[in-house]
C-alpha cells in the first residue's frame, strides 16, 4: 500500500511539473503583437548612415503631429477606400540592415480609431559608396548621397472594416486569406533586390531621410524625376 501510494504521488508531482513546463513554454511563444502590427518595433541604426527611429511622411512637405495626414488627395493617392478619413505612413528602423514601410489607415480624421495597415519588412538594406552632383530637383533634395539596395521580404497586414478588407483581399489575392481583425503575414513572393539612392539632411530643425529604391539593377547615379520618398522626424 504504502508502495503504491508512493507511486502515485511521483506520477501526480511528475505530470503537475510537465503542464507547469507546457504553460511557460505556452505564454514564452505567444510574443504580443504591437498596436500597428509586426515589424513596428524601432531598434537600431542602419549600418553606413545615421538613419535611426521613425521617420514620416507627408503631404506637400507639411509636418502633421504625429504624421497623421488627413488630405482627402493624400489619401486617395495611397490607394484607401473612401470611408479612411486619416492615415500615416512611417519608415521604421528595425535593425542595422532591416526596416519597414507601415501604412495605417483611420477612419477619424486625428489618427485615432484605425482600421487597416499594410507593413512592409525589407532586409540586406546595405549602404554602398558614396555619389556627389546629385541633381536637387523639385522639391529639393541632397546633392550628396550614397547607393543602396534593399530586399522586400515579408508583409504583415490587418482590415477590420468591410471596404478595408475587400481592398486588401483584392491586393493579396490568392496569396492569403484576411479575416477581420486579425493580423495576416505573407512571404513577399518576388525577392528581387532593388537599387537606389539614400541621404539624409536636417531642414527647419527636423531630421530628413530621402529614398529612391525602384531600380531593379545598379546602375542608378542621381535622383529620379519621380519616385524619391521623403521622410521626417
Amino acid at each position: 500500500m504504502k508502495k503504491l501510494l508512493f507511486w502515485m504521488v511521483l506520477i501526480l508531482g511528475t505530470m503537475a511539473l510537465l503542464g507547469s513546463c507546457a504553460k511557460k513554454d505556452e505564454t514564452t511563444a505567444a510574443a504580443a503583437i504591437p498596436a500597428e502590427g509586426t515589424g513596428t518595433t524601432a531598434s537600431g541604426t542602419i549600418t553606413g548612415s545615421t538613419a535611426t527611429g521613425t521617420y514620416n511622411t507627408s503631404h506637400l512637405g507639411e509636418e502633421p503631429s504625429g504624421g497623421c495626414v488627413d488630405n482627402s488627395t493624400s489619401i486617395s493617392n495611397h490607394g484607401y477606400p473612401s470611408e479612411t478619413k486619416s492615415h500615416t505612413k512611417k519608415f521604421i528602423i528595425t535593425g542595422t540592415s532591416t526596416y519597414t514601410v507601415s501604412q495605417v489607415g483611420y477612419s477619424d480624421a486625428a489618427c485615432s480609431t484605425m482600421t487597416s495597415y499594410w507593413n512592409t519588412m525589407y532586409t540586406d538594406f546595405t549602404v554602398g559608396s558614396t555619389l556627389s552632383s546629385l541633381t536637387a530637383g523639385t522639391p529639393a533634395k541632397p546633392t550628396t548621397g550614397s547607393k543602396i539596395s534593399r530586399v522586400a521580404s515579408k508583409h504583415a497586414l490587418m482590415a477590420n472594416t468591410t471596404a478595408t478588407l475587400a481592398s486588401y483581399q483584392n491586393s493579396i489575392g490568392s496569396l492569403g486569406t484576411l479575416v477581420s481583425g486579425i493580423e495576416l503575414k505573407l512571404d513577399d513572393p518576388d525577392l528581387t533586390t532593388q537599387y537606389g539612392i539614400v541621404a539624409t539632411a536636417t531642414v527647419s530643425g527636423s531630421s530628413y531621410l530621402y529614398i529612391y529604391d525602384g531600380n531593379t539593377t545598379d546602375n542608378v547615379n542621381d535622383w529620379p524625376t519621380n519616385g524619391t520618398d521623403i521622410w521626417w522626424k
